[in-house]
């Protein structure tokens, strides 16, 4: 039996008019889950892009002895050159050194007054290629090993604790969206069960007339992706009021201190769009798929 699209938007229109009170509950679910899911998606990536400028912040401090020679420190300064693991070097001299120590303690003129610019160390600023405490780690001690150098400090655990946040935070954005997800697919599931039950009696004539399987299932599968579509652009919509929302809310006010590092950028609230309707669609296609299959037989 030929397949026609007209049979399909009048079956499917019939259902979602016969179920109105389902279909708008599994719409709004649909909605309301993907939407969720759209500005868990977003937190995260603000997160993200917030622990950017925290790793940017990873420094080593690699201070040479104060009877290091210029041979030793010139060695240093190749070696950090010619490292893979090194983005940028800064070499602060002891002049440099004590006009550091001038601005950070010009509340404490006793303090000052005390030391010389030949009482600091030289040392050497290095911002790393990578954010990851074990490659950190690996650097530091490298360094710590050559001729010359006194000590070298370098924020580890800082690396170590902003991996397990960002770790931790996807890991839960993923929990949240499955088990919100799961909670629509079981809705359309039921909603197309009981569009399946309503009209048993169609579906035996139909059979008896020499229908296929997928002729009869198609408007019911149908009906799964408009739940799942609609629920999606709803979602969109409210996906673009909750971007709109929190930034004139909290991004760049001064009352929000901690929210207003949360941000993302346009071409993240579009990947959020797309995972909405990609989702969406699945859901759709899985709830109906999984309840035709299941109660469709006569």
């Amino acid at each position: 039996m030929a397949i026609r699209l007209d049979y399909i938007a009048k079956e499917t229109g019939s259902n979602l008019a016969r179920n109105f009170t389902l279909t708008f509950a599994s719409i709004l679910t649909v909605a309301v889950s993907l939407a969720l899911v759209a500005a868990s998606y977003l937190i995260g990536q603000g997160i993200n892009n917030s622990f950017l400028g925290l790793r940017s912040d990873v420094q080593l401090f690699v201070y040479m002895n104060p009877a290091a020679t210029q041979e030793q420190i010139d060695a240093v300064a190749r070696e950090l050159d010619d490292s893979p693991g090194v983005e940028t070097v800064d070499f602060y001299d002891k002049e440099r050194s004590y006009e550091e120590f001038q601005r950070l303690f010009e509340e404490q003129p006793d303090l000052v007054s005390t030391i010389t610019p030949e009482d600091l160390p030289q040392s050497f600023r290095i911002k790393p290629s990578s954010s990851d405490a074990d490659v950190v780690t690996a650097l530091g001690d490298t360094l710590e090993a050559k001729e010359g150098v006194l000590r070298v400090e370098y924020a580890a655990e800082f690396a170590r604790q902003v991996q397990r946040s960002v770790r931790t935070l996807n890991t839960w954005v993923l929990i949240v969206g499955a088990v919100l997800i799961g909670a629509s697919v079981l809705l359309i599931f039921n909603t197309i069960r009981t569009a399946v039950f309503a009209r048993r009696r169609e579906i035996e004539v139909m059979r008896l007339v020499g229908a296929s399987n997928s002729f009869i299932r198609l408007p019911f599968v149908a009906e799964g992706l408009f739940h799942g579509l609609l629920g999606a652009l709803l979602a969109a919509f409210a996906a673009w009021g909750f971007d709109a929302l929190w930034k004139r809310n909290f991004v760049n006010q001064v009352a929000f201190e901690l929210l207003n590092q949360i941000r993302w950028d346009p071409s993240q609230l579009w990947s959020a769009i797309g995972i909405i309707f990609a989702v969406g669609a699945l859901t759709g296609a899985i709830g109906s798929g999984v309840a035709v299959s299941r109660f469709l037989r006569v």
